[in-house]
């Protein structure tokens, strides 16, 4: 498919040691039936071998910098597209693998065109054929959603994971750009979340597809996590922080998400001690710190 030269495409990839992943993630972006006009990879300090493999390819633009997590490499990412000039920003996860034509989906559906729509979401899919769990988005409650998705084959969200996602330039100017201090986890969330708080809009595009190559489907990621991993200490306080976020923004209502991230906590401590067949204090304790830690995280 040939470029519309009256809208530029960056595709931005952030990537930890994942080299042979990254390979088959940048062989899908150039390979798409629209490619993207420039692919940027932050190389958040790999030392996998990631950079000598990508000092070797010509096509890309590529910016190694220490390890900020998801967040900070997200951040490099949207900001050294958005000072290129690009109209729209794809990001994709090192992992995640787009159809061929997943690009192309999301730029010609149509609401890419509407002003007020601030960013366009892949349907993504675990590698068995499911929905994958981390990716799925929260949708507003409201009925007409269905009947759009019905007839337009696009369903209005409210959230959406990096994993394949694209941004309109314009709402950067608005929004700012990614949330560094979120490090891991919730950065995605949180970003999509004010997007919508701003008064743009979200859709997930159903002919949009991808593979998302992640170590498991869980439903629930914090439940086999040991306590002290990098993962759990950010992702559960960026989770807690989050479900306040999303309560107040489909019910206006801070008590309310208050009260249904108590109930997270509550029911992730009775899980893990279920599972594990005993009480383990310390464990507890360290997760209910994460916990208060989410519950003042602005």
């Amino acid at each position: 498919m040939k470029k519309n030269n009256e809208q530029k495409i960056a595709a931005v990839v952030v990537t930890y040691n994942r080299l042979e992943l990254l390979k088959e993630c940048i062989n899908s972006l150039r390979n798409q039936t629209r490619e993207p006009d420039e692919i940027i990879i932050v190389n958040n300090n790999s030392t996998d071998g990631t950079e000598e493999w990508l000092i070797n390819q010509s096509d890309l633009t590529v910016i190694t910098q220490e390890n900020s997590g998801s967040a900070g490499g997200q951040y490099t990412g949207i900001k050294t597209a958005y000072d290129k000039g690009y109209d729209w920003i794809w990001c994709i996860d090192t992992d995640v693998i787009p159809d061929l034509n997943s690009l192309q989906m999301l730029i010609i559906s149509d609401v890419s065109n509407n002003l007020s729509v601030g960013f366009l979401s892949s349907v993504i899919f675990y590698i068995d054929g499911r929905l994958c769990s981390i990716n799925i988005p929260y949708l507003p409650i409201e009925k007409r959603i269905v009947e759009s998705f019905i007839e337009c084959d696009n369903l209005e969200i409210i959230s959406s994971s990096f994993g394949s996602v694209l941004f309109r330039k314009n709402i950067l100017d608005k929004v700012g750009f990614p949330d560094k201090r979120y490090f891991i986890w919730g950065d995605d969330v949180d970003f999509t979340f004010r997007i919508i708080e701003n008064g743009f809009k979200g859709f997930l595009i159903k002919k949009s597809r991808a593979i998302h190559y992640s170590a498991s489907n869980e439903t629930d990621p914090f439940l086999d996590l040991n306590v002290n991993d990098i993962k759990m200490k950010y992702g559960l306080r960026n989770t807690v922080s989050l479900i306040i976020r999303r309560n107040s923004i489909l019910f206006n209502s801070k008590i309310r998400g208050y009260l249904a991230s108590l109930v997270f906590i509550s029911k992730l401590l009775y899980q893990r001690i279920k599972k594990q067949k005993s009480f383990k204090i310390i464990e507890s304790l360290i997760l209910i710190k994460y916990y208060i830690n989410g519950l003042f995280f602005k």
